[in-house]
């Protein structure tokens, strides 16, 4: 007799699989009758475990059912890989520590079975009444142990998640920003997001999903993005479009597209560069007009660094800082030790000096062919790139590079030797040019009294480092510095009558093993080396605080206790604080 149109329905209420609903339209010579058997699925109880080969398809023949009208049995692994099975009592379909066993589940007289995992439920197709037997193997799934917010700005928040992985690896992460309600999938245990209103909270729910197809535990945190916006995110962000050129901006990935593109530092700033970029900000100043003693001009964003240079010279200074001192050791010159580090930086004032973060300056410098003879790249690359010296200075005031001043003309002069910088072309294309001399940082390392200056016709040269005019001083000096990564924007729109206006969020000062860091109050130890605070590199792990190397853990002198990630800071007690060496 065949059938027609046989569905099998699961019908959804107390239990997801209890009463099943076999419409069977059974066709005659004549007429049609339509039967409807309805069959109530149970389960045996009270009888022992069955040893199963998990290669076949069909339970063992010792194994009995109690009774004709049970339809459906559900048998439940003992133990992962025992190979044992039996009855499950439960009418639950097991939402957690089981996997559905597609080999083994099997019905007497040919119907199929599959698991819906969207519903977390098995579903049975067959064109007769039909016995059927589902097999659940033990296992363990992905568990979700932690999600950490990092990396806030005022737009965007990243997630990281830490999972123990069991059986199976895991495939796909699902992240959601809004409760659940949508999820972005991802096959890294990091995801971004951008786009996210400033000073709003997110309800984050993070899962996993392993090769079998089985989700993780459901992980859920709140974060907020901050309430400021960063200089650095706004100029990457906003000032630069996607497009090189763009507001005089390019970004220095060494695959850009435009004439020169070759030419670029490979390095990843973001640099300005033309006649005359809107890249002016307003510093040291307060007042409503910018004096012109206080305009900077961005020279590029590094990472997450902003660095500035004086838009005019702060005076006329030997390189070395006296006509009696004639070498060209950056240290051991009174210009940077005394001038730019000592009277200058003093002089800013605690607000504006703070916004100022102290940076390893390559000093290192190079010969007539590699920084003057040279194109800007070359420059670059013996400055600052694979081929620069060793030789460092930490300070938070220095000088321009020889670099910073050739890779500031447009792109069409990058391929123009720096000694060659001294027609209308380059001068006029070069926002860095201000007509007059101008000390770089970078010294000529072939002998040890000259160092690299910007000449006022636009090339660049070397002069002893004790020269001076026919006045007997020395040369311009324009103090040059990076930001750190939370000196926010106020105002402006970058142009010389608008310059950008600077802010910092309200921080918390502290030292710690003679190093000065910074936080919000009432951060934990967590979100501050998730933070832009934390520039030593510091990481969470186990719990605890570690350095960058995990070769030392954060303790408190004297009790023996591990500051644990979840600690909220006491700055105030920073000097309990020391490494533990594990």
């Amino acid at each position: 007799m065949p059938f027609k149109n046989a569905n099998l329905k699961i019908i959804e209420g107390y239990s997801q699989y209890l009463l099943c609903v076999l419409g069977v339209e059974v066709y005659m010579k004549f007429k049609r009758i339509i039967i409807v058997v309805i069959f109530i699925l149970g389960f045996i109880s009270g009888y022992g475990i069955v040893n199963i080969n998990k290669d076949r398809a069909v339970i063992s023949d010792n194994y009995k059912i109690a009774s004709k009208n049970n339809a459906l049995t559900m048998m439940l692994e003992t133990d992962i890989d025992s190979n044992e099975y039996e009855v499950a009592t439960s009418i639950e379909w097991p939402t957690s520590g089981y996997i559905f066993n597609a080999e083994m589940s099997a019905c007497e007289r040919g119907g199929t079975l599959s698991w819906d995992s969207e519903n977390n439920r098995v579903v049975m197709a067959s064109g007769s009444a039909d016995k059927c037997y589902v097999y659940f193997d033990r296992y363990t799934t992905v568990s979700i142990t932690n999600v950490t917010a990092s990396n806030i700005t005022n737009s965007s928040i990243t997630l990281m998640v830490e999972a123990t992985v069991f059986d199976s690896p895991i495939t796909n992460y699902y992240y959601s920003k809004d409760n659940g309600l949508s999820y972005e999938e991802s096959t890294s245990n990091t995801y971004t997001f951008s786009g996210l209103e400033q000073g709003a909270e997110y309800n984050f729910k993070v899962y996993a999903v392993d090769s079998n197809g089985v989700s993780s535990n459901i992980y859920s945190l709140r974060a907020s993005t901050k309430d400021i916006i960063y200089l650095a995110d706004y100029i990457k962000d906003t000032v630069y479009t996607g497009t090189d050129g763009d507001n005089g901006l390019y970004y220095h990935d060494g695959s850009g597209s435009y004439t020169n593109a070759a030419q670029e530092a490979g390095d990843n700033s973001y640099r300005y560069a033309g006649a005359n970029p809107n890249n002016y900000v307003c510093f040291a100043s307060d007042a409503a007009s910018c004096p012109n003693d206080n305009l900077y001009r961005i020279i590029g964003v590094f990472g997450d660094q902003v660095k500035l240079i004086k838009n005019t010279s702060l005076g006329n200074y030997y390189w070395s800082g006296s006509s009696s001192n004639r070498r060209n050791t950056w240290s051991n010159s009174t210009l940077n030790t005394g001038t730019l580090n000592g009277t200058y930086l003093n002089g800013l004032g605690t607000t504006w000096s703070a916004m100022i973060e102290t940076t390893t300056w390559k000093v290192g410098g190079g010969n007539y062919s590699r920084l003057r003879d040279s194109r800007v790249k070359t420059a670059y690359n013996y400055e600052l790139g694979n081929n620069s010296s060793s030789t460092t200075y930490n300070a938070k005031i220095g000088l321009m590079y020889v670099s910073d001043y050739g890779y500031a003309a447009s792109p069409a002069n990058w391929r123009t030797t720096l000694i060659n910088y001294d027609n209308d072309t380059n001068r006029n294309n070069n926002w860095m040019y201000i007509g007059g001399y101008d000390w770089t940082i970078s010294r000529y390392s072939d002998n040890a009294t000259s160092a690299f200056v910007v000449n006022n016709s636009g090339s660049v040269s070397n002069l002893y480092v004790y020269y001076n005019f026919a006045d007997g001083y020395g040369l311009g000096v324009r103090p040059s510095f990076y930001l750190y990564p939370w000196v926010g924007i106020e105002s402006g729109n970058g142009s010389v009558e608008s310059p950008y206006r600077l802010t910092l969020p309200e921080l918390v000062e502290f030292s710690f093993a003679g190093t000065t860091y910074y936080l919000e109050d009432g951060m934990t130890w967590e979100e501050w080396v998730n933070s832009i605070y934390n520039v030593d590199g510091l990481v969470v792990s186990e719990g605890n605080i570690f350095n960058s190397t995990l070769t030392s853990k954060l303790s408190i002198t004297g009790s023996g206790e591990f500051i644990k990630a979840t600690d909220v800071i006491d700055y105030n007690n920073s000097s309990t604080w020391y490494w533990y060496n594990i």
